[in-house]
């Protein structure tokens, strides 16, 4: 596969995974730009089954990078609602939903490194737990208790916040 091909098929998982990062866009797309210029010297000698993984660690890796250079925390990714008019325009379903999904991104965005990345990587981006762990360069029993540990986080932040939403 040509550099070029595999920066055009991991593109979106570079700026997703950055975006997950850094919380916002234009941070996530100078993170991103980094990222796949580094996916585009050095991605071609990596093995074809492991590059998947190999983008979603330069992402990250590029993403912390941009945060550590800027001495931020990143800003929360669900940090603002929809404006009401346009909420009231929508179904109460659809609402409840976007409701529901702003709740658990102001959660996510409560956990720290690893943890963030590892719930992203594997809930978000579908990522395997080998993939995850490669990734990271984390072994993968330690991944697994991380993993466990990430999304008991997660539930108590969301219970803490809006405990209608965990039983």
């Amino acid at each position: 596969m040509t550099a070029d091909a595999l920066v055009r098929q991991h593109a979106d998982l570079v700026f997703r995974v950055a975006r997950r990062v850094t919380g916002n866009d234009a941070d996530a797309a100078d993170a991103a730009q980094d990222a796949l210029v580094r996916v585009w010297r050095k991605g071609t000698s990596i093995p074809e089954e492991r590059q998947r993984a190999w983008c979603a660690r330069v992402s990250r890796n590029a993403a912390l990078d941009l945060l550590r250079r800027r001495s931020v925390r990143p800003a929360p990714a669900y940090g603002e609602l929809a404006d009401p008019t346009d909420a009231a325009a929508l179904t109460d379903q659809r609402t409840e939903a976007n409701e529901i999904r702003h709740r658990i991104g102001l959660a996510l965005d409560q956990l720290d490194e690893p943890y963030r990345s590892i719930v992203v990587l594997r809930e978000i981006e579908g990522l395997a737990y080998a993939e995850i762990a490669d990734a990271l360069e984390l072994p993968l029993n330690t991944l697994k208790v991380y993993l466990h540990r990430a999304r008991k986080q997660l539930r108590d932040a969301i219970r803490r916040s809006s405990p209608e939403l965990v039983p």
